[in-house]
């Protein structure tokens, strides 16, 4: 059935429609350059963009799909054609593109063609640009992230961490982000040689990540580098002691998530490396009290929501 035959049936069928559509793209293709692409070309319309693994066969599904998404545009290739629907005019107009994964050219002139179809006015003028024009919006994350720590230092501490982070993503076209942690855990019971106490510590790092995009599937490395606040409080032959250290330290990490629109959610692990860890002993002995742990790894769940961006 054409397009046109399609959308003759739809309007000749009537019935009721759904509300009226919002500034929002459902893209059914999980190419992942094509993707980003359409975000990068997109961005100065503030067009919400949301994935669809699979394309639909014809209009009156991409119309459906539509309503069903509260979506304006669908976007998806179809043999040879890259086939553009706008629910608001009840029509969808196409363009001859290339078949298969896109390279970052062939992606960046498709999404060119998607804009071109869409027939969108002039984006709206960002005050603050220079002499009026568009300016891409940066992009924040908050991030929050629930660990099982195993530490390794003179005893293997087991425990649990909070980890809540900020991110930026600076350049709309690039899935890049820098930003700040804080990571906060449970504390150790530390028993040894007259001692009696328990250690505890937390973090600040400063974070840079990468994210691979396979729709809805977003895999994303992780590295960092801060500082590590460690305390040993308890008693030692009758004493109190206390000793707090601020040590320097590197993370690697990575996060395997499912976008949920703006959301996603998943699981990551990590390993931390700290520097130059101090060793407590018993005073006039060399037996051993308490060694920060020097290494640690740590895996749970996390949660994350963006701002200011497309959700995909």
């Amino acid at each position: 059935m054409s397009i046109g035959i399609a959308i003759a049936i739809a309007a000749a069928a009537g019935g009721a429609r759904a509300a009226p559509a919002q500034e929002r793209v459902v893209l059914a293709d999980p190419d992942p350059e094509l993707l980003r692409a359409v975000r990068s070309t997109l961005a100065p319309w503030k067009l919400e963009v949301i994935v669809d693994a699979s394309a639909p066969g014809d209009a009156l599904e991409a119309e459906a799909r539509a309503d069903a998404r509260n979506a304006r545009f669908v976007v998806w290739r179809r043999e040879g054609a890259l086939v553009v629907f706008d629910r608001d005019r009840g029509s969808a107009e196409e363009r001859d593109t290339t078949i298969g994964a896109l390279d970052p050219v062939e992606a960046a002139a498709a999404a060119l063609t998607v804009k071109t179809l869409m027939r969108l006015p002039p984006p709206p003028e960002d005050p603050g640009g220079p002499g009026g024009s568009p300016r891409p919006r940066s992009e924040l994350r908050a991030q929050a992230a629930a660990a099982t720590r195993v530490a390794r230092g003179s005893s293997t501490e087991v425990g649990g961490r909070f980890i809540a982070a900020l991110l930026a993503r600076p350049l709309p076209q690039l899935e890049w982000r820098i930003g700040l942690a804080i990571d906060l855990g449970s504390s150790a019971g530390v028993e040894r040689a007259g001692f009696q106490g328990s250690w505890a510590d937390w973090a600040v790092i400063a974070l840079t990540s990468w994210t691979f995009l396979r729709p809805p599937w977003e895999i994303e490395p992780q590295l960092g580098a801060g500082l590590t606040r460690s305390t040993l409080d308890g008693v030692a032959m009758s004493a109190s002691r206390r000793e707090v250290a601020t040590l320097g330290m590197l993370r690697a990490g990575v996060a395997v998530k499912h976008r949920f629109g703006r959301w996603t959610l998943g699981g990551a692990v990590g390993l931390d490396r700290i520097l130059g860890t101090p060793t407590y002993t018993r005073p006039g002995s060399t037996a051993q009290i308490f060694e920060v742990p020097g290494a640690s790894f740590a895996f749970g769940v996390l949660a994350a929501v963006d701002f200011g961006a497309s959700g995909g």
